[in-house]
């Protein structure tokens, strides 16, 4: 038997280790076979990007290789060999880059989603983001040359992963060039009223702009942006100037999940189960799905491995159990340089934010450490 899980991100590599886990038995028999797939030989702390653009930290801390943080029994490829170009969902069946066919009798398919500011005209060129390494590092580099001048910051397109990242990086920024006394304004806009898709969020977030002085332009839909000029442009015939701009990209799915009709974008889910609505030995987790009211953050995908791990276990054992998610998220929300919130919500319960406290701070930087061994390990 074999379980195969596309995607070595933080979900893939949780459920995973969860699996090797709960079927320890079987895999040590050679009855199961764990694989995991991902193009890259590399695991990467996404969070971690937001450090590496304020000049906290340098890239090379957020970076591991897979196969150390895969219980040893767990079969891992990645290049040409891990590269997944087409699911054939209806045959049991995938095929990576290098040719190979393999069967699978689950799959796992925990992908993640792309930036793909190419999706308006000017955003690439007239912009910085911190959605990848690369483009984490572009943008520290420009604020370490940025002397004054107006900082906006904003989400292009809805859904994005990291519900709060916009609000992490105006936040520290609006402190940190405070202290370092720069002259600096910052604006900001969201394509809704409000400044969070999410109501409750949405005023704790305008709350603290409003305290730290920073104009907020709501709903504000980018149609393009002229780097030349800089300028953002919206639907609702706003234009607003900048020195720096620094948005959250829109996402799209990968193309492989495209490219295998598997959805147009994300894939069917079921909410609970995290079962595939169309495909039963199918099972999705992170930001992949189509859940609705569940935002894509890392926190998610922990959550969901569990339940996805415990599921397929609970079918390869015939216990008869079914697992299910609650819709559990947390965040932090970085509130200055040395304090922040957090942000905890499932299905029944909206959002509670806490107030902001150097304690909260300080776990959430004892967490970007513990990421590697307790979570990624599945040791909590």
């Amino acid at each position: 038997m074999r379980v195969i899980i596309v995607g070595g991100g933080a979900g893939g590599t949780i459920v995973a280790n969860r699996l090797s886990r709960l079927l320890s038995d079987m895999v040590d028999r050679g009855d199961l076979e764990i694989v995991v797939l991902d193009k890259s030989e590399y695991h990467y702390y996404q969070p971690g990007y937001l450090f590496v653009a304020l000049g906290e930290e340098e890239p090379e801390h957020f970076i591991r290789k897979e196969r150390e943080l895969l219980d040893e029994n767990i079969k891992f490829y990645h290049g040409d060999q891990g590269e997944v170009v087409k699911i054939m969902a209806r045959e049991n069946k995938l095929q990576t880059k290098d040719g190979k066919v393999w069967d699978y009798d689950y799959i796992v398919i925990a992908l993640g989603s792309q930036p793909y500011p190419d999706a308006i005209p000017g955003l690439k060129e007239g912009s910085y983001s911190f959605y990848t390494l690369e483009d984490a590092i572009k943008l520290r580099d420009a604020l370490y040359e940025f002397k004054s001048g107006k900082i906006v910051v904003g989400i292009t397109m809805l859904p994005y992963k990291c519900p709060v990242a916009q609000y992490e990086i105006l936040f520290a920024l609006h402190d940190l060039f405070l202290k370092e006394k720069r002259d600096a304004k910052f604006e900001y806009f969201f394509p809704l009223k409000g400044t969070h898709q999410h109501p409750a969020v949405s005023q704790v977030g305008e709350r603290w702009m409003v305290e730290k002085g920073i104009k907020i332009y709501a709903p504000f839909n980018v149609t393009k942006v002229d780097p030349d000029k800089k300028v953002i442009y919206s639907k609702e015939n706003i234009e607003i100037k900048y020195d720096l701009l620094i948005v959250v990209p829109p996402h799209i799915s990968p193309r492989v999940v495209r490219d295998s009709g598997l959805a147009n974008m994300w894939i069917p889910t079921d909410p609970y189960t995290l079962k595939s609505n169309e495909y039963d030995n199918m099972y999705l987790l992170g930001d992949i799905t189509d859940i609705q009211g569940v935002p894509k953050a890392g926190s998610v995908a922990d959550s969901q491995a569990l339940v996805v791990a415990k599921n397929i276990a609970s079918r390869i054992k015939k216990t008869g159990l079914v697992y299910k998610y609650d819709g559990s998220a947390f965040c932090f929300i970085m509130h200055s340089m040395d304090e922040a919130g957090y942000l905890y919500m499932n299905y029944t319960k909206p959002p509670i934010i806490s107030l902001p406290s150097k304690y909260a701070m300080w776990m959430k930087m004892l967490y970007n450490e513990l990421y590697w061994g307790m979570t990624l390990k599945a040791e909590i």
